[in-house]
C-alpha cells in the first residue's frame, strides 16, 4: 500500500527540486561541478530510477529510492541550512528571487525527507 505513494511523493519532490534549481540560476547561486553531480544523482536520477525499478517489480527500486531521497535530504539540509556557503538560505542576497530560493529549499528538504520515510516504510512492508 505505502509503495503506491512513491509516484506522488516523487512528483512533488521533482517539482520542488526543479523549481529550486531554477531559482539557483535566477539569484544566481552557481554550484561547483561536484555539488551539481551530487544533486543530479541524489535528487533526480536516483529517485526516478528507484520508482521505475520498483514499478517493474524490483525490490531494489525501493532501496534505491529510499537511499537517494535520504541522501538528497542530508545534502540539501547541509548545504542550505548548516554549512556556511553561498548556497545557505541566509547567504542569498535580498532581491526578487530570495524568498523563492528560501521557500523552495524548504520544499526540497520536506519532500526529500518525506520520500525517504515513505520509501523506508514501503521497503519494510514489502516482502
Amino acid at each position: 500500500m505505502r509503495s503506491r505513494l512513491l509516484p506522488g511523493v516523487l512528483v512533488l519532490h521533482l517539482a520542488a527540486a526543479t523549481t529550486h534549481g531554477l531559482t539557483h540560476g535566477l539569484v544566481p547561486v552557481p554550484l561547483p561541478a561536484w555539488q551539481d553531480a551530487l544533486v543530479v544523482a541524489t535528487t533526480f536520477l536516483g529517485p526516478v530510477l528507484g520508482v521505475v525499478l520498483h514499478r517493474r517489480g524490483y525490490r531494489s527500486g525501493l532501496v534505491l529510492f529510499s537511499v537517494s531521497m535520504a541522501a538528497a535530504f542530508v545534502l540539501g539540509v547541509a548545504l542550505h541550512f548548516v554549512v556556511d556557503s553561498p548556497d545557505h538560505v541566509h547567504a542569498v542576497p535580498a532581491g526578487t528571487w530570495q524568498l523563492a530560493f528560501q521557500m523552495t529549499a524548504v520544499g526540497v528538504a520536506v519532500t526529500s525527507g518525506a520520500g525517504a520515510v515513505v520509501g523506508v516504510r514501503a521497503s519494510l512492508h514489502s516482502s
